[in-house]
């Protein structure tokens, strides 16, 4: 019982791309044996002391052709004669098997070689962005449209003006924006007396969501204590030092940006090794942030005297007709109204979120997964 050879079929080397996503395989083997009880078992793994058929998670490369992201994926043996085979065997790329398998059958380490250790496998990055809408009560006032009766075309710039309501300027060339996406030259978004509207308008904008999932050996216990916190401090991010393997997804993010989402975990067991496959999301903002501005406008404003636990009392803002407003107007943050000619508005800015510091509250190493916070002022 031995093999007497092993060679290649060139005929029966082929490949398959799919644009854009993966590259498959087939390369046929020719396997000669010296006893015509010699059968499958023997000849998938022949070796002739030359040339073998390829091992279980061994990489493609044959003759002048290699691919160190096909691995080897199926054999599938066919008698010819008695003492003749052909293997044929399928490269490809490591893909999740179904969930009842756990997930990928063998993955890659931290050197990008096949592995079936599930806690040597290396993290899945993942950086999209996604839409979101949020009230618009901010803008740069670009100016005014003022329509003759019958005329319904809004972008005849022959009607356009940059004659302005707002204290003290007329409209703006443009919305000037910072290296974040944020209008600098920005006014509340109100009516021509200074009214807020409500409802107010939507805008539709994009945050940035990253996760990163791994295999680790212990539950990550301390996790659900900081989901929905926000970085206190502005921090450096970077994704994927795993066991001295780098991922290149680095981003600056200013205080109070990035959320810690949460994360979800599930037991498994592969190869004959247990362990928590854990996936950890954070959603960055880098428009608004997490924090909460709120336009200081109210139908009141504070007297001098104070009620119980030092409250100030209120007053009623009254119209001209000493009738109680129907809308409410600007206040300066004091409970005063605000003084238009001085200031355009005032906003309120409230903490919604617990903000932490990432690094100290673990969410920024844990289980083998480094992800840097570096404090940047």
């Amino acid at each position: 019982m031995a093999v007497v050879s092993v060679n290649i079929l060139h005929n029966g080397w082929s490949a398959t791309e799919d644009i854009g996503t993966k590259t498959t395989f087939t390369v046929v083997y020719l396997v000669e044996v010296d006893d015509k009880n010699d059968g499958a078992l023997i000849v998938m793994d022949a070796d002739d002391g030359t040339s073998r058929i390829p091992r279980q998670f061994e990489t493609y490369a044959v003759g002048n052709d290699s691919d160190p992201f096909a691995f080897v994926k199926s054999k599938s043996p066919t008698p010819i004669d008695d003492k003749f085979w052909h293997v044929s065997v399928t490269f490809g790329p490591n893909e999740p098997a179904g969930e009842e398998n756990g997930g990928p059958i063998g993955g890659l380490d931290e050197d990008l070689n096949p592995t079936d250790n599930p806690l040597r496998e290396v993290i899945d990055v993942s950086v999209t962005v996604v839409n979101a809408t949020r009230a618009a009560e901010r803008g740069a006032y670009i100016g005014q449209i003022d329509l003759p009766i019958g005329n319904i075309d809004v972008n005849d710039d022959g009607y356009f003006s940059t004659e302005g309501f707002r204290p003290g300027s007329t409209g703006v060339e443009q919305a000037n924006g910072d290296n974040l996406g944020r209008i600098v030259n920005g006014v509340p978004i109100t009516n021509s007396v200074y009214t807020p509207f409500d409802p107010p308008p939507e805008i539709a904008y994009n945050q940035i969501r990253i996760t990163a999932g791994m295999n680790c050996d212990q539950y990550p216990g301390r996790l659900g204590e900081l989901v929905n916190s926000v970085n206190g401090q502005r921090v450096n991010l970077d994704v994927g030092e795993f066991r001295g393997w780098h991922f290149g997804f680095t981003e600056d993010f200013p205080p109070y940006t990035l959320r810690f989402m949460g994360f979800n975990t599930q037991r498994r067991f592969k190869n004959g090794v247990a362990y928590w496959r854990i996936e950890i999301e954070y959603l960055a903002d880098l428009l608004f942030g997490w924090r909460l501005d709120i336009l200081d406008r109210g139908y009141c404003v504070n007297s001098n005297e104070t009620v119980s636990e030092g409250a100030p009392s209120k007053n009623n803002i009254l119209d001209v007709t000493g009738n109680q407003i129907s809308e409410p107007v600007l206040l300066d943050g004091q409970g005063k109204m605000l003084d238009l000619e001085t200031h355009a508005a005032t906003y309120l800015r409230y903490a919604v979120y617990p903000e932490i510091d990432f690094r100290a509250a673990g969410i920024s190493n844990f289980h083998g997964l480094k992800m840097e916070f570096t404090n940047n002022g």
